[in-house]
């Protein structure tokens, strides 16, 4: 898809919005700050925020106009209140990252740890760590031990000395060192070790601050309507706590809010050398899921997905994986209650579980406009 000059400054507040999210640290069980964060962003642009019990923030546009700003008065949702509104689309995607959490503390200034996420511990040793207070490290691998015994067991961190090992507790958290870049040099292409799964949050964004929709809906078919009259139903942008260890927080928000469809947003592994494979592919658009480890997707949520594809012109792969690990929010999203018709939008990503992923803005992009696009023209359910 090649963009045009509105694609182009699409793409830059797509970068700009990934650079600022994915420095935040957030690893399983200490969102907190992310969640101010993306609090901050989204709270212009929906009727109503909240943190549930778990840590999930809940922020919900109420059914209305595509664009402008959220309505005030009566009528706004209420945490709890599942019978005081209108049906839900929950879209969500987790803002947790992956973390080393800390299992004992050596005066050496050496610290052990269990990794929490879905992280490759090959691509562990050298790295630079950093926790909550900023304390920076080095992840160390033990003498003696080769490649093919590597193990979290047999990892530390050095955090130089005596008194920054005091300074960092039983149950500490280590996160990647934040850092982002540009590949390429046309750009496009972005990398930084928290995106998983900040990228979808990013997209979760954007489609609710409307930067797209009003694009999206210019090209529906009007009737009547202008393109600033286009109607959406109420929506539940669900930020997740805990997903990069398992889809917990999906559990309890899916459970509460009884959303009539759902979709999650989250990185899926892409080919990362030129060998062919049945893998998706960087660049080439958003993967609709079809199956994974612990989830088959809904013909007719996979059929409304690729259809609005279709119709609108936006590139779309399609995903099908036998791993566990591939696994994302829908595998609870779509039990919860008495069920819940669910989707998996993949954003493709160059090492996915390694210390620096790689995503093209494009499939971002295309994302942002596929989700848009289906809030329009939601399938009949």
């Amino acid at each position: 898809m090649t963009p045009d000059a509105g694609g182009l400054e699409g793409l830059a507040t797509l970068r700009d919005l990934l650079d600022r999210l994915t420095r935040v640290y957030g690893p399983p069980g200490r969102e907190a700050g992310i969640a101010r964060e993306i609090a901050a962003i989204i709270g212009p642009h929906v009727d109503e925020t909240w943190t549930d019990a778990l840590g999930n923030l809940i922020a919900v546009k109420a059914a209305g106009a595509a664009a402008g700003p959220p309505a005030p008065g009566s009528g706004r949702p209420r945490p709890g209140d599942r019978a005081g509104r209108g049906p839900l689309i929950m879209l969500s995607a987790h803002m947790d990252q992956a973390g080393l959490v800390v299992t004992s503390a050596a005066r050496d200034g050496f610290l052990r740890f269990g990794v929490a996420g879905d992280l490759d511990v090959m691509a562990l040793p050298g790295q630079r760590v950093v926790n909550a207070l900023g304390i920076l490290g080095v992840v160390g691998v033990d003498e003696g031990v080769g490649k093919q015994d590597l193990a979290s067991q047999k990892m530390y961190i050095d955090v130089g000395d005596t008194e920054e090992t005091e300074g960092a507790a039983l149950g500490d958290v280590f996160c990647l060192e934040p850092r982002t870049g540009d590949l390429g040099p046309g750009g496009g292409k972005f990398t930084s070790p928290a995106l998983d799964n900040r990228a979808g949050c990013a997209v979760l964004l954007e489609v609710a601050k409307g930067l797209y929709l009003s694009k999206a809906a210019g090209r529906a078919d009007r009737g009547s309507r202008g393109p600033g009259d286009a109607l959406f139903p109420g929506v539940a942008f669900v930020f997740t706590v805990q997903g990069a260890i398992a889809p917990r927080g999906a559990r309890t928000a899916a459970f509460a809010l009884e959303p009539v469809l759902g979709i999650t947003v989250d990185l899926t592994p892409a080919r990362s050398s030129g060998k062919e494979g049945s893998r998706v592919e960087v660049g080439k658009g958003p993967a609709i899921r079809v199956k994974d480890g612990d989830y088959v997707a809904p013909p007719r949520v996979r059929e409304a997905l690729v259809e609005t594809a279709r119709k609108c012109g936006i590139p779309y792969q399609l995903d099908v994986s036998s791993a566990d690990e591939d696994a994302a929010d829908a595998s609870v999203v779509q039990v919860a209650g008495a069920g819940v018709p669910t989707g998996v939008v993949g954003l493709p990503a160059r090492h996915a579980r390694s210390s620096s992923p790689v995503v093209d803005l494009h499939d971002l992009e295309a994302t942002v406009e596929l989700l848009s696009r289906l809030l329009l023209e939601p399938p009949e359910l």
